[in-house]
């Protein structure tokens, strides 16, 4: 299934309108964006797509749909069977019974022939537009009424509620930023001492070592109950234990004191261990992006493209289903997006030069969800419309969120070759190094051939 190009502009023009700056936002279907967008990333995500890894799990994600009646194992399902349909069984009548009304018995009787239920394409030229059909939910229709629906689809398609994207003004404020968290703190505690004094370090555990070893001899006599451990046939374990027991509870009967450790008694002295922490770096968070669009109607046509921009981010955001009902067992993804802002670039007199360019100074994305939809149709506080109950004004907030994390890799320009050996050139004497991948390599422009375009 191929992506299609329809746009939706708004206002109509945008793209062509000297020195202005818009947000392209480009729809994919998942499917198509793992095959084609995801493909060339230099990340985890473009890795599984470009290796063979891809085909056996979309193979066994449609294996489990058709299981469940929700798909077909095969990705030509939708092509190869969306215009088949069985017909109904009927019974025509071939001979008409003479004489009485009454239906009697023998010859005289009227005599039908049954037309077995088969599969037809309803796109076939020579099918009869009248032909009785019945759909999977049981219900009954014709071959015409179907081909309608179809010409319906594509007029919705044509009209921009399938686009493949979408260009607004940006907004008049954007913002973007980048978290990385370096929350695996590493102690290092007294362990320290050993990089500092060496000696000191090692005195203070051999020390230790005799001083456990000697407390844990003695525990395992009083434990075997040896001569030491009994006075008197009375086992001295627990003559101990319950002494502890009585000189807790005697020094702190309410419970209140604090723990009598070496870290309380140094506190006690105004002293506090130095715990000697380290934080490594753990993981980048995921870039969010929020935008709010005011859209103004100025007319009928306006209107309607505005109502379908807003049907358009609806439909891409929410999951669909391969069976085409709404009960399915597996549904599909939502669509994924990608973010581009966009300049139209001029010369000193003002005519526009080719084609838009990136923003040079905002970033663009790489595969997004689509989390938050948000339509105010009283932006001013109260309802307001025009004579045919259309809403003059109305803003569009949109939540965005990436569906992988940045690396270093691709803001310095890495881009995806087929070629399996791949050079590296970097550093001060352009030291090229042979680098690969089990799929392809990637081809990494240093940092002093920076254009001063914002990558991602």
């Amino acid at each position: 299934m191929t992506q299609n190009n329809t746009v939706i502009e708004y206002p109509r023009g945008l793209s062509s309108i000297p020195y202005a700056s818009f947000l392209q936002i480009e729809k994919y279907s998942y499917d198509e964006a793992q095959k084609s967008v995801a493909k060339s990333f230099n990340d985890g995500l473009g890795a599984i797509n470009r290796s063979a890894i891809s085909k056996v799990l979309r193979s066994g994600g449609n294996a489990a749909a058709a299981a469940y009646a929700s798909g077909d194992s095969s990705e030509q399902f939708i092509d190869s069977m969306l215009n088949q349909y069985k017909t109904q069984e009927q019974k025509i009548l071939i001979k008409k019974a003479s004489g009485n009304s009454v239906r009697q018995s023998g010859s005289n009787v009227d005599k039908y022939q049954t037309i077995k239920s088969k599969t037809i394409n309803i796109t076939d030229e020579n099918i009869d537009p009248s032909t009785v059909v019945k759909l999977k939910n049981g219900e009954t229709t014709t071959v015409g009424q179907l081909l309608q629906q179809k010409k319906d689809r594509i007029a919705k398609k044509n009209k921009g509620l399938m686009a493949s994207r979408c260009m607004l003004p940006l907004p008049n404020e954007f913002q973007y930023k980048y978290g990385a968290d370096w929350n695996n703190e590493f102690r290092l505690g007294t362990l320290a001492l050993a990089a500092d004094d060496l000696g000191r370090f090692g005195l203070l555990a051999t020390g230790g070592a005799l001083a456990g070893g000697g407390l844990a001899f003695l525990e395992g006599k009083l434990t075997k109950g040896s001569q030491i451990g009994k006075l008197g046939g009375v086992d001295a374990t627990k003559i101990v234990q319950g002494a502890a027991k009585g000189v807790q509870f005697a020094t702190n009967p309410f419970g209140v004191n604090s723990e009598f450790n070496p870290k309380n008694l140094a506190g006690l002295a105004g002293l506090a261990p130095n715990e000697n922490s380290i934080q490594f770096f753990e993981r980048m968070q995921g870039r969010e992006f929020s935008f709010r669009f005011e859209l103004a109607a100025r007319n009928k046509g306006e209107s309607n493209r505005i109502i379908e921009i807003i049907e358009w981010f609806k439909r891409g955001m929410h999951p669909n289903a391969k069976s085409g009902r709404g009960s399915a067992v597996v549904l599909t993804f939502p669509d994924v997006f990608v973010l581009t802002p966009k300049f139209v670039k001029c010369d000193e007199d003002g005519e526009v030069l080719g084609d838009p360019i990136q923003h040079p100074m905002m970033p663009r994305t790489k595969l997004c969800a689509l989390t938050g939809l948000t339509i105010n149709t009283t932006p001013f506080g109260q309802l307001q419309t025009v004579f045919d109950g259309s809403i003059p004004i109305v803003t569009m907030e949109l939540q965005f969120k990436e569906t992988t994390k940045l690396t270093r890799v691709d803001m310095e320009g890495a881009t995806y070759t087929q070629k399996r050996d791949s050079q590296i050139i970097g550093g001060d004497n352009d030291i090229v190094e042979k680098t690969a991948t089990s799929e392809g390599g990637f081809v990494t422009n240093p940092d002093t051939q920076y254009t001063g375009e914002v990558s991602f």
